[in-house]
């Protein structure tokens, strides 16, 4: 035990930071300089540095240098000019300071440098898509900044990415520009760049192992002031200084990004706005409720006007949240329900509007719900006071029993004692209240989805004085959200030798624990592919007692979905989901009556609209099982057509996922090899013909073109797997 403590003693004294002991050194005296030197920065707009609308130099780095000319009597002098010309400057050694500079392995060793400011987070913007690991990104069309170092340290870190087109822009705001115009599909760089808070973008962390240290670079001439530099730099380090500037620096950025009229000053003088929030249902991912507290974008939008906007807001919780406000009428509605045909509505939402349906849950042993008009006549748990109570008793009237709890603790209580048949609420709340409860999972199951279809958003009256307001502090809230990230830790100086020999124990212990949690999870990451696994196999059987689909089908379309991914060279784990969940790819149908689904003939312009929905209601019956994207994707997307004229979103080209192209083209092949009751199953070449003339109108024309390339594979599958 003694010689164990002895390495970790030594291994921790070894990996404490060499400079520790300048941290307590006395600043250097003052350097008188009246000289003017030059301090080189990328004109940019973003909380490093910005003009306010005056013209005035505003941000981090105009702040540091006020301070450091202070200090020690330089006469350091901003100097904002553009990414080429400062990266050729830099390049050459030309005289001055140079700030933003991003560290690297090469410019450590080849320039001067100082001590770290902070660091920076490469991140991935799009308009819709996200890339949660780097191989999301290969075969998009990635946008870098020309002239920065983000590229080549993300191109050296991950020499294995292949993009299918990369493009170079001067400056964030072209980017941002070319994913608004459909002409990108990720805009690659570090966080400080991303915030064009004037749009709505989704912001992805593919580089989770990525960090890149901003410093300050000097010409050789000035290789004098670093040490300086460096002391006031660990000085603030230390008293947290460093870390105020940079976190007072983005809050003032956003704030300037803020437009606020003399009559929206006046009536935030004047006035304080009044919020209604729900108290006891759940409208995630706008708002939710654990033991924790209150969360969501709400919430953060809340905190926003506070804080941005110094504007008095007081928020009230209620019960009976749908009823009081449509009673009401309340201007601001922070969580606002409304059907897509509700135009007048539809005109005061502030921000992105998502797909709202509630969804039924029984008993394991009960069956699915084909139609959503079998919950007539049977009891039904809701939240008391919810919107789904409100939802039945409009759509059913007094044909359905309606049992009213307190929590859903009740209601999982009250359908194991068989006093109900149904459990009706929002399905990512009852997923997020019952995740982890043994009773949940051995007990219900996800049956069905409402009909109605509703949109959930944030709305204010067009007639309010702060519409235009909100708006924006929205857009602001919705960047912020994106960006937070856990605060960093920072290393503990002065430990004396007890403190460490306690440290050491602790460790020792800790490394012990960590095993058997490693152990543990190992156990349960294999437990849950198992239930995956049956979950997979249980819908697969439910779908194919609804649908004619058979088990070949399924079999043949998994077999040709792997064929295709991996002749485009998708990740592994991605092909094997990919097969893996290919069979699930029509579970919604089981909530598509069977006079439909079944009928002999054409269907009507209103019964292909029913149809349509399985995708929708597919895709919320599988969200709260944890598949993963990959699953979610084909089920949701796989009617999506290459120029736009697919359902349910109408997306186009690369806007639709990989994964849901890809099951598209498999889905369709084997659906025309077959024989249904609409017509007779077509010859291989036949069914290749029609595939072919797809090409750019259905099917993505690369899939094409690797289908040119293996079809041939894809008839030995069909003639061996025949039903």
């Amino acid at each position: 035990m003694r010689s164990l403590l002895t390495m970790l003693l030594t291994l921790l004294w070894l990996t404490l930071p060499t400079h520790s002991y300048s941290l307590r050194a006395a600043p250097l005296a003052p350097v008188q300089n009246s000289a003017p030197v030059p301090v080189w920065l990328f004109d940019a707009d973003n909380f490093e540095f910005w003009r306010d609308a005056k013209g005035n130099y505003q941000g981090y780095y105009p702040e540091l240098i006020r301070e450091i000319n202070k200090r020690y009597g330089y006469h350091l002098e901003l100097r904002p000019i553009g990414g080429e010309e400062i990266g050729q400057r830099f390049t050459t050694d030309s005289f001055g300071l140079y700030a933003g500079v991003l560290r690297t392995e090469e410019r450590s060793r080849t320039k001067i440098l100082s001590a770290r400011l902070f660091d920076s987070e490469v991140l991935a913007a799009s308009l819709s898509r996200t890339a949660l690991v780097p191989e999301d990104l290969n075969g998009t069309r990635v946008i870098f900044r020309r002239d920065d170092a983000t590229r080549a340290q993300v191109l050296t870190r991950y020499p294995n990415l292949h993009f299918r087109q990369l493009s170079l822009v001067d400056s964030s705001a072209e980017a941002f520009t070319l994913l608004r115009e459909h002409k990108a599909d990720f805009y690659v760089n570090d966080d400080s760049e991303m915030d064009d808070t004037l749009h709505y973008y989704t912001l992805s962390r593919p580089f989770a192992d990525l960090r890149l240290p901003s410093v300050m670079g000097f010409s050789p001439e000035l290789r004098y002031m670093r040490d300086n530099i460096n002391g006031l730099i660990a000085e603030w380090q230390q008293n947290g200084e460093l870390k105020a500037l940079e976190n007072r620096s983005k809050r003032n950025y956003l704030v300037s990004r803020i437009q606020i009229t003399p009559e929206e000053a006046k009536w935030m003088q004047n006035n304080r706005l009044t919020l209604w929030l729900p108290k006891n249902e759940n409208f995630a991912p706008l708002l939710w409720q654990d033991q924790q507290g209150y969360h969501g974008t709400v919430m953060d939008m809340i905190s926003d006007m506070r804080d941005l906007l110094h504007l008095n807001v007081d928020v009230k919780y209620t019960d009976n949240y749908i009823a009081r406000q449509r009673q009401e009428a309340w201007s601001v509605r922070m969580i606002n329900l409304i059907e897509n045909h509700d135009q007048p509505q539809m005109e005061g939402i502030i921000g992105p509007a998502l797909s709202w349906h509630n969804a039924y849950y029984n008993r394991i042993e009960q069956p699915f719900l084909w139609d959503e008009e079998q919950v007539r006549f049977k009891r039904v748990g809701v939240i008391r006071g919810s919107f789904s109570a409100l939802y039945l008793r409009q759509r059913f009237g007094n044909d359905i029993t309606l049992v009213p709890a307190t929590s859903i603790e009740d209601l999982v209580s009250a359908i194991e004692k068989h006093k109900i048949d149904y459990i009706l609420g929002d399905l990512s709340s009852l997923e997020g209240s019952l995740r982890g409860n043994d009773l949940f999972r051995g007990v219900l199951k996800v049956a069905g989805l409402t009909r109605s279809d509703y949109r959930i958003v944030s709305w204010v009256d067009n007639a309010h004085p702060l519409h235009p307001l909100l708006t924006q502090i929205h857009r602001i809230s919705t960047y912020r959200t994106q960006m937070a990230r856990p605060p960093e830790t920072s290393l503990l100086p002065n430990l004396s030798k007890n403190t460490l020999m306690i440290i050491s124990v602790v460790l020792f212990i800790t490394v012990l624990f960590s095993l058997c949690l490693l152990w543990l999870m190992w156990r349960h990451m294999k437990q849950n592919r198992a239930v995956n696994r049956s979950i997979v196999e249980a819908m697969e059987k439910v779908n194919r007692a609804h649908d004619d689909e058979t088990g070949s089908h399924v079999q043949r379309v998994s077999a040709y979905c792997g064929l295709l991914a991996r002749s485009m060279g998708l990740p592994r784990k991605k092909v094997q989901e990919l097969e893996h969940f290919a069979s699930l790819h029509d579970v919604g149908k089981i909530a598509v009556p069977e006079r439909i689904l079944r009928k002999q003939g054409p269907l009507t312009e209103e019964e292909f609209d029913e149809m349509k929905l399985h995708t929708l209601k597919g895709w919320r019956i599988i969200q709260g099982l944890s598949l993963g994207p990959v699953a979610e994707n084909i089920i949701h997307y796989h009617h999506e057509k290459w120029d736009g004229t697919g359902y349910p979103d109408g997306l186009c080209g690369e806007q639709i996922p990989i994964e849901a192209r890809i099951l598209a083209l498999a889905d369709v092949y084997d659906a025309l090899r077959q024989k249904r009751v609409y017509k007779p199953g077509y010859s291989h070449e036949h069914a290749c013909s029609l595939i072919f003339a797809g090409s750019g109108r259905h099917f993505d024309p690369d899939l094409i073109y690797r289908f040119r390339q293996l079809h041939p594979k894809f008839q030995a599958i069909y003639d061996s797997r025949t039903d």
